[in-house]
Formats: structure tokens, sequence, C-alpha cells
């Protein structure tokens, strides 16, 4: 995965711990993630007519129960809130009906109203890391509380790992590497796969390239890129929670997503309205094929720390 032009990583940084602010409550009201066919939170999203990846972003931040705790705290609207800064809102409330729904989906109707209210471009083709940095972005931007905006923040904080395009000041001609160290291990990492070629018209690679179930940054990382020894060995090791994946051609296709559910441990298949129970076998086919063009291809990897207390380093089924 160190190939140029080809992987893009985002840094998802821990969240700061919480400080004391005088009247705050802690949150009353989380997903418990124990209704719907699978008994895991899990239904669909309808297609109302966006071409994007937005649905399985949608579904990718719905199914991590981490996010949907910080966005449990920003408590409730005020009357008077203004459209324009009620998105956070309209999520959470979404996420309610998925969560709450006795159908197979949802018709995410009001938060898509809420995006175009902010002149968020949904509706069109884009690349999957454009229509998740857009969403992250106008998340940040409309969130009312300055502390859950400081723990979003370094939840979505991404850094740039290398770029050598750049030339060195002082001899004018070595190509430098920029490259970022990890001051402390991040709960989540998103990988994204840049399926889409910078020719015109838009052409998607298609090569194959797998990616591991379980990842331990000490074995993909040199030693001086990683943090202080005070954090453990098993620190270091991250499951890997969801892949956005994309069928078509870099101008015309389907995005859906595989979600490894923190229930029970298995994989589900999003797409859109239908759900169903995969196998890690069926995620492996995502790798890419460059003789089946029009296959489901991965396009953004999401891992998530492991935790020892719950002894989920182990690969998911």
């Amino acid at each position: 995965m160190q190939e140029e032009s080809y992987v893009n990583i985002l840094v998802l940084e821990p969240e700061e711990a919480p400080q004391a602010v005088s009247g705050v409550q802690p949150p009353s009201k989380c997903l418990s993630y124990s209704t719907g066919r699978f008994r895991n939170g899990a239904t669909g999203l309808c297609n109302i007519g966006t071409t994007s990846c937005l649905n399985p972003l949608l579904q990718t931040l719905y199914m991590n129960k981490e996010f949907t705790g910080i966005l449990c705290r920003i408590g409730d609207p005020d009357d008077n809130m203004p459209p324009d800064s009620r998105l956070p809102y309209e999520l959470l409330a979404l996420f309610e009906e998925m969560q709450n729904s006795k159908e197979d989906a949802v018709a995410p109707y009001r938060f898509l109203h809420h995006l175009q209210i902010l002149r968020a471009t949904v509706y069109t083709q884009n690349d999957v890391a454009e229509v998740f940095s857009t969403l992250l972005s106008l998340l940040l931007r409309t969130t009312p509380n300055p502390q859950l905006e400081r723990t979003l923040r370094r939840y979505f904080r991404s850094h740039e790992t290398h770029d050598d395009r750049n030339l060195c000041s002082k001899c004018k001609s070595s190509r430098i590497v920029k490259v970022t160290h990890l001051r402390s291990l991040p709960r989540t990492l998103n990988i994204h796969l840049k399926r889409l070629s910078q020719k015109n018209p838009l052409q998607k690679v298609n090569r194959t390239l797998s990616f591991p179930p379980v990842l331990n940054l000490r074995e993909v990382l040199d030693p001086e890129h990683l943090p202080p020894e005070e954090y453990s060995m098993l620190c270091y090791n991250y499951r890997l929670f969801a892949v956005v994946a994309h069928s078509g051609t870099g101008g015309l296709g389907h995005f859906c997503c595989y979600i490894n559910s923190h229930k029970d441990g298995r994989w589900y298949f999003f797409n859109d309205s239908s759900v169903c129970r995969v196998s890690w076998d069926d995620v492996k086919c995502t790798y890419g094929n460059t003789t089946f063009r029009w296959g489901v291809t991965a396009c953004l990897l999401v891992y998530v720390q492991s935790d020892a207390a719950t002894d989920d380093t182990k690969p998911p089924m």
C-alpha cells in the first residue's frame, strides 16, 4: 500500500480527555444497536436519486458506535436555530429513525434537504473522498458545542503522509518526502485508495490491492514514525471495520459498503435499501481485478483500534 499516488491515509486522532464544563451534563441517550432484522441496528437507506457514495458513508458513520456516541452529546436543538445550523441534529435524527425503523429501509429526505440548504454537492458522481470530506467539513462547521467541535476535529483530523513533487530548497534537484509522525495512536484510521486517475475523462484504477482484516502499525511503519513506547503493544492493532466500494467506470457507477458489526463480529453488505449478511471472502472480492473492469472495487478502508477488553483483535468473520 505504499505505491505512489495510489493510497492516501487519513489519521483520525483519539478523542481528547473531557474537560470539566460547568452546566454540561453527560449524554442522556445513545444508540442501542439492538433492533431490526439482524438485531444490530442495521437497516437500509433508500436511494432517492443520488448517484454519489453518500448512502455508504452514512451507513459507515451510523454503524460506528464511537462516532454516534459523540453525536449523541449535542443535546436538543434550539427552536430558533436557523436551518443551515441543524445538520448535526438532522444526522442524529436520521440515525435514530434508522435505529427504530421496522422497515427494511429509511428514506433520508430531511437530511438530504439540509445538505441542499448548505449547497453540498451530493447529487453528482464524486470520488468517495470528496463526499466524505464535504460531509465532515459541514458537520464540523455546524456543530454547536465548542468542546464537541474540538472532539470531532480531532476525530476527523487528516495528515498528508507524503508529497514527493516538491523539490529541496537548497539543492533544487533532490526530491523530498514529507512524513507525518504519530504523536498518539488514532482510534479510527481511514485509508483512501485512489481508484480514479487524473486523466480526462476520468478512468478507474482496477488493479488488485489486497488489505488485511487486522492491521498492526508496528509491521507497516518504521519505529521513528510511531509514538513513544508508553503505549502497549496491543494498542498498535487495528481491525477492519468498513469497506466502501465502487462498481462501474470512472464516470459512471455505483457505491456500496461492507461493515463489520460490533454486535456479532459478522460482515454485512449495505447496498442502498438492501442489507444482507456476507462473509470475509465476499469482502475480499473488492480487492480489484484488471480483467473485470465493472467489478466491485474497494476505494475507502476504515480501521478501528482494537480493544483488549473485548478481544476484538481477532480477524472479522
